[in-house]
């Protein structure tokens, strides 16, 4: 009897082993961790959280930095040319830098990010829908229209996200 309790111990401790092993390597594929140190340097030089930019870029691009969207935005943030074009020159990048490339994607995306969280007084639920669908539906949203449907799905996301990665330390 003894000898079965232990056997069984054993397995069920193997099993639990195994999922929690199983769950971490999801949540790493589904939830990747890349350009670290590019991306805590664009949040700190901002002054955004870490784990909100992790989830702007997850829910932008996958973490992809040649990712382009249908509409044209690129890079790991997803910025429109003109509103890369902009920060770009805000923040002292060459005239014609590369918005995919990973750190002028980052900060101008944090830049751009930071910008709108002033602008919408701290508020940063406003400033992701600003982010998404711009500006002007931004307030629009804020004075009482609905949110498109996509803008809903984006702002689950990053709230999805921002757990997962917050998690982390992030």
């Amino acid at each position: 009897m003894k000898k079965s309790v232990k056997l069984l111990a054993s397995a069920i401790t193997a099993a639990a082993f195994a999922l929690i092993v199983v769950f971490a390597v999801t949540v790493c594929v589904v939830f990747p961790n890349k350009y670290v140190d590019k991306l805590c340097a664009a949040a700190d030089e901002f002054g955004l959280s870490r784990s909100l930019v992790k989830s702007v870029v997850w829910a932008e691009s996958r973490f992809d930095e040649k990712a382009t969207s249908r509409k044209g935005a690129k890079g790991l943030m997803q910025l429109m040319p003109d509103t890369f074009d902009y920060c770009a020159t805000a923040i002292g990048l060459p005239k014609n830098a590369d918005a995919f490339d990973a750190q002028n994607s980052l900060r101008c995306g944090c830049y751009y990010l930071s910008l709108l969280i002033d602008k919408f007084d701290g508020n940063v639920t406003a400033a992701l829908m600003a982010y998404n669908a711009g500006e002007a539906n931004a307030h629009r949203f804020l004075a009482g229209e609905p949110i498109f449907p996509e803008t809903k799905k984006y702002l689950a996301s990053i709230s999805k996200a921002r757990k997962v990665y917050g998690l982390f330390g992030g």
